[in-house]
C-alpha cells in the first residue's frame, strides 16, 4: 500500500512541477516576427530570363519565400502601393536559406520546375519567380514569414520584411 501512495506523491509532484514550469514563464512575446531582408548583389541575364543573386540568412521555422516588387522607379518597386502587387516564389521552395552565403532566384516569364543552373551560375536556387523583366525596371526584394497572432488567435498569410536594396535591370 505504501509504494502505490509514493508513485501517487511523485506523480502529483511532476504534474505540479510541470504546471509551475508553464504558468512562471514569462520569456515568449506576442510581438510579430521581424524576417531578415535579403540583399541583392547582382542580376545577370540568362537562358531562362534573369538571375537575382542575393544574400540572405533567414532561420525562421515559419519562413515563406520572397517577393519581388518591380517599379519604374526604386522609389516605385521599394514602396508598393499594394504588397499584393508583388511576385512571389513559386512553391515548395528548392532550399531554405538559413545560412549566410549567396542564394540566387530565378527570375523568367513562364511557369514550371527551376531550370538547371548553367556554366558560371549560382547552384543554391532558392525558387523561381514568375515574371517578365524588362530593362530599365527597378527590383527590389522582401522576405515573408507566415504569422501566428496568440492575441487574437489569427494567421496573417504573410508578414513582409523591410525592402531589399533596390537594383535596376540591365
Amino acid at each position: 500500500m505504501n509504494f502505490f501512495l509514493k508513485e501517487r506523491g511523485l506523480s502529483i509532484f511532476h504534474i505540479f512541477s510541470i504546471l509551475l514550469l508553464i504558468l512562471s514563464c514569462n520569456n515568449y512575446s506576442s510581438n510579430r516576427i521581424i524576417t531578415t531582408p535579403p540583399t541583392i548583389i547582382g542580376v545577370t541575364p540568362i537562358a531562362t530570363g534573369y538571375e537575382l543573386r542575393l544574400r540572405a540568412g533567414n532561420p525562421e521555422s515559419f519562413f515563406g519565400g520572397y517577393t519581388l516588387y518591380v517599379g519604374a522607379t526604386a522609389d516605385a518597386s521599394r514602396n508598393p502601393s499594394d504588397f499584393a502587387s508583388g511576385f512571389p516564389c513559386q512553391k515548395p521552395l528548392a532550399l531554405i536559406p538559413n545560412q549566410p552565403i549567396e542564394y540566387s532566384i530565378e527570375v523568367s516569364p513562364t511557369a514550371g520546375p527551376l531550370a538547371v543552373p548553367g556554366a558560371g551560375e549560382n547552384q543554391k536556387r532558392v525558387c523561381k519567380i514568375v515574371a517578365t523583366l524588362t530593362s530599365g525596371e527597378y527590383i527590389t526584394l522582401r522576405s515573408s514569414v507566415i504569422s501566428l497572432d496568440l492575441n487574437t488567435g489569427t494567421r496573417d498569410i504573410y508578414v513582409f520584411s523591410m525592402p531589399s536594396n533596390t537594383m535596376k535591370v540591365p
